[in-house]
């Protein structure tokens, strides 16, 4: 066996699963549908069947459309306008709407920024918010600069940069779908299905580290891609600078970090050039330094250790409990970690023996009774993957609860017939993704390409990671969004095949 076709079957390891759990999820969202009720104080998913055939026929009434319009001799520039107009119009649309606020942990992050800025720092004492989560320091620190420069609590302007963001990464999905599958055709076909990323745009309100985090990550991806093609090590580097600047506000991108050093290892191998693991070690370096330099700015003005924070063993631990008797899903948060970490005094060893004693009782569990390991297996997996909304419906109005007045077209979307009209639209949007993803599955072992493997990767290793890690349906929203080249490519094959026939009528 030739080197290639080594790499080629050792990149099967997940590609084959990543086939079957694509697979999976297009069934269970044709079949089934996980949601959130109104007025909730937790995250208490709930699970019904679906229509499949109003899902079947909107499906096909969508593809016919895309179809129509993907042979017109439309202009590529006019549609890639188009697209980004029209993301970056719904989102705005969405944050001046709802005008959603910093609750929950954002409101935490804020809190914190503030009093950093008055000389106070009791949050990074213990039982301070950041004393157990110093990974949220890269993210307020922003808030406190966004702070210092545009005013206090001023929430507008960190919304107005995640719709550059989310804009931004629509772009750079395009040029990703060009640079694997090289056909202006599926580009032009991607850039219209992302116009339907409803759960994305909804997140332009969202006062956190994910959507600035989930654009750093897809640039990141974009120039590991051209690395691969062009073996210029400048892309590796640019990569590790993205990476740099978005584990600050987005720590799990270390998921992309992971899938990159893998798959340049593998790219190494193919080309019998092992010379590429120095740059490799440089990429593995950069991409940590905007973690320390935050942290070398707080250890400076603060003038003592930061704090070292949970364990990252309790997120492990919680992701393997059961529902809670509030009703959280299997495996979501439910405040282990936190009071686990209280209980030990804050010490980090003895709140590592313990979450490891609760792993191993939770894993015993599972296995002495099958048929519940799979039940809990199900239930975690399909209420992260079979949630269309991806949380954003319930964040938004979480986040603008407390606004008052709201408009009567913001309760309209929030709370009335509107908000079952999103949801309708991002139910059969979501499984349009999954079927095109199918669709391109079904393929890819005979078209097999290392750039392709690599996009594959990352959404294996997120899909992985949160199957062992705390599990939230926003948190594989961004794994979600990778799949739309794959989608695309999906269907302009079966468009391809369409009007292949169509020809010979």
């Amino acid at each position: 066996m030739n080197r290639s076709k080594l790499i080629k079957v050792l990149t099967f390891v997940y590609l084959i699963p990543f086939i079957f759990i694509i697979g999976f999820n297009v069934l269970n969202s044709l079949l089934r549908i996980t949601y959130f009720e109104l007025h909730q104080y937790i995250e208490n998913a709930r699970y019904k069947w679906d229509n499949p055939f109003i899902t079947l026929i909107a499906s096909a009434a969508l593809l016919w459309l895309l179809f129509h319009l993907l042979w017109k001799n439309a202009d590529t520039e006019k549609i890639t306008r188009l697209s980004l107009v029209w993301a970056g119009s719904f989102c705005l649309g969405a944050v001046l709407l709802f005008r959603c606020i910093a609750k929950c942990d954002s409101e935490f992050l804020s809190l914190s920024a503030t009093e950093f800025l008055e000389g106070n720092f009791d949050a990074l004492t213990p039982g301070g918010y950041l004393f157990n989560y110093p990974f949220q320091l890269g993210f307020t620190a922003i808030m406190e600069l966004g702070y210092k420069i545009f005013g206090m609590e001023n929430y507008i302007v960190f919304e107005l940069l995640n719709i550059l963001f989310i804009v931004d990464a629509i772009r750079i999905l395009g040029k990703i779908t060009m640079e694997i599958f090289e056909n202006e055709h599926l580009y032009k076909l991607e850039m219209m299905l992302a116009m339907g990323m409803f759960p994305f745009f909804l997140l332009a309100t969202f006062i956190y580290g994910d959507v600035p985090g989930w654009c750093m990550g897809i640039h990141a991806i974009y120039r590991v891609i051209l690395y691969l093609k062009t073996d210029k090590y400048q892309e590796l580097f640019l990569a590790s600078f993205w990476l740099a600047i978005g584990i600050i506000v987005k720590t799990n991108l270390s998921i992309v970090l992971v899938a990159t050093v893998i798959i340049v290892i593998l790219h190494a191998i193919e080309k019998r050039n092992l010379k590429i693991l120095l740059p490799l070690a440089a990429f593995l370096i950069i991409s940590q330094t905007g973690t320390l330099f935050v942290n070398g700015v707080y250890k400076m003005r603060t003038g003592q250790e930061l704090p070292q924070g949970i364990p990252k063993i309790a997120w492990v631990a919680m992701g393997l409990q059961e529902s809670d008797e509030n009703g959280a899903p299997p495996g979501w948060y439910n405040g282990y970690n936190t009071s686990i970490y209280g209980e030990c005094g804050y010490d980090r060893e003895l709140t590592t023996s313990a979450c490891v004693k609760d792993i191993k009782q939770s894993l015993q569990e599972l296995v002495q009774n099958p048929r519940h390991g799979l039940w809990f297996l199900y239930h975690k997996f399909t209420s992260q993957w079979n949630e269309p909304t991806f949380l954003s419906m319930l964040t938004n109005e979480w986040y603008s609860r407390n606004v008052e007045p709201q408009s009567d077209i913001a309760i309209f979307f929030l709370y009335g017939k509107g908000r079952n009209l999103l949801i309708t639209l991002m139910n059969i949007y979501h499984f349009l993704i999954f079927s095109g993803a199918g669709i391109w599955g079904a393929g890819c072992l005979k078209k097999w390409k290392l750039t392709s493997s690599y996009l594959v990767l990352n959404i294996f290793g997120g899909i992985l990671f949160h199957m062992i890690w705390e599990a939230k349906s926003r948190y594989v929203l961004f794994y979600f969004i990778l799949l739309l080249p794959l989608a695309a490519s999906g269907y302009f094959s079966l468009f391809n095949r369409l009007k292949g026939a169509n020809s010979h009528l």
